[in-house]
Order: C-alpha cells, then structure tokens, then sequence
C-alpha cells in the first residue's frame, strides 16, 4: 500500500511539530532548573554582571543604529530606542539601558529569572501583569519602557513585528541547540524593523567545541541561511568584547543588520 506525499505530509507536520515541542519543553525545564540552583547559591554559569559590559554593548548599539546619541536621551521628549532582549534571563542589560532612556522588552520562559530582573528595578508595586493567552504572562514598568514577555521566546507575537530598533543578544543564540535555532532567527527578523541592528555576543571556545550549553558559534554558524543568513547581512566582527573567567572560552561580539524587506 502507497501513499501519496500529499497524504503523507500531515503526518510529517504532526512529528516535526511534536519533536519540536518535545525537545521546547526539554529546554524549558532544563533552564527552570538551571536558575533554581543559581538562585540557591549553586554556579552563576556564564552570568556577567559587569556595568562596563553592558555600557559597551549598548554602545556598540548605538554606533551602529540610527538613534539618537547618550547626549539626547536627557531629553525625555527624544523618541526613545526599542531594544529586543530575547532569553534575557536577569541580564542587567535590561535596567542598565533603561536607565539611558532606553525602552527594552525582554522575553524569557523562567519566572523566577524574571522575577530578579524586576527587583533590579526597587519597588515591585511598579509593575502590572496581565495575561497574553496561554502561558504568556506580561510584566509593564510604571515609567512606559521595560516590558517583560514571560513565556516562549519562539512564540509568534504578532504584536512585537517590527517594532524594535535593535537586538541584544547575550549568549542566547549559542545556548540554544542546532534545532531550535531556526524558529528564534525567525522571531527576531519578524520583530526587528529594517536595517534594524542585532548585537549577538557568543563563545569562541579552544576545547569542547561540540558540547554545550553554551556552544561554539563563529560567524558561519550564524550566518548559515536557516539562521540568521536568509534576513540579515553580518556587518562587523568585534572579536574579543570582555575577559571571561572560562579559559576555554573567549567571549566575542558580532553586529548584524536587518535586511529591507520587499
């Protein structure tokens, strides 16, 4: 008995999407995990806490979008920079470029990573929740310019298409296994506006090269075209960006730019 593809293809659907959420709920819990033992004084991993990398990183933003300088965001009527943070975990990122007149949304799947990000902030009575549908939680900050997406980072959110200036992307992308990586390209090309800017920062690793998290990335990997290769184009190399205490490891930064759409 034969089957014809077009009979045969609803079936491949149905196992690629359940292999897909299958291993979705694997990295959700493996990084639930993950943050109970940070928060229970186990290893920080590769965290980095450093106000002179996040000053950098959001200066390597600005030099390479079309924003307004550190000088004009003193002035609470200059159009403020949307900045995307995907998998942001409690990246301090978040609250320092808020803090330059920045507005920032992070996405994240761990309450609990969340839940520290918004302590960064002081007084917990400054944020309101609300629900977005399934398992997509919404946090806003009282000042109009951090918003927190708890839940799914591959979740389409059609309310997010291109609404960002730039992405910031700390070792998101090489936390994430070969699989997974298509669907969050895809999230970010669809939120990034054009010529948007993303500043990708990943491990170059000496040893251990197939293992992770976090996992060896170069430019290549980035760019293959079911990555980031089919919507935007590689701009800059900038090498080593901070010391890590891996010595593995050396922690490099890449810009991309988003492609115009037509």
């Amino acid at each position: 008995l034969h089957s014809s593809p077009m009979a045969v293809a609803p079936y491949l659907f149905t196992i690629h999407f359940a292999l897909t959420f299958s291993t979705a709920c694997s990295f959700a819990m493996t990084w639930r995990s993950t943050w109970d033992d940070i928060l229970s004084g186990g290893s920080p991993r590769w965290k980095v806490d450093d106000p002179k990398a996040k000053q950098q990183a959001l200066t390597h933003i600005l030099e390479h979008t079309d924003a307004p300088s550190f000088s004009e965001y003193d002035d609470i009527s200059s159009t403020p920079l949307r900045i995307l943070c995907p998998l942001s975990g409690d990246d301090t990122f978040v609250h320092y470029a808020w803090s330059k007149g920045c507005d920032v949304t992070a996405i994240d799947l761990v309450p609990k990573a969340l839940e520290q990000m918004r302590n960064q902030f002081g007084d917990s009575s400054d944020w309101t929740m609300s629900s977005a549908g399934k398992d997509n939680l919404v946090w806003k900050h009282r000042s109009g310019r951090v918003t927190l997406y708890e839940g799914d980072m591959m979740m389409k959110r059609p309310e997010l298409n291109q609404s960002f200036d730039a992405v910031y992307d700390k070792d998101s992308f090489g936390a994430l296994t070969l699989d997974l990586r298509e669907g969050f390209c895809a999230r970010l090309s669809e939120y990034l506006k054009d010529n948007g800017t993303v500043y990708i920062e990943v491990k170059n690793k000496s040893a251990g090269r197939e293992q992770g998290p976090p996992f060896h990335v170069e430019k290549d990997d980035l760019m293959e075209k079911s990555n980031f290769g089919g919507c935007f184009e590689h701009i800059k190399s900038l090498g080593e960006v901070y010391e890590l205490s891996m010595p593995t490891a050396t922690q490099t930064g890449h810009i991309l730019r988003r492609l115009v759409r037509k």
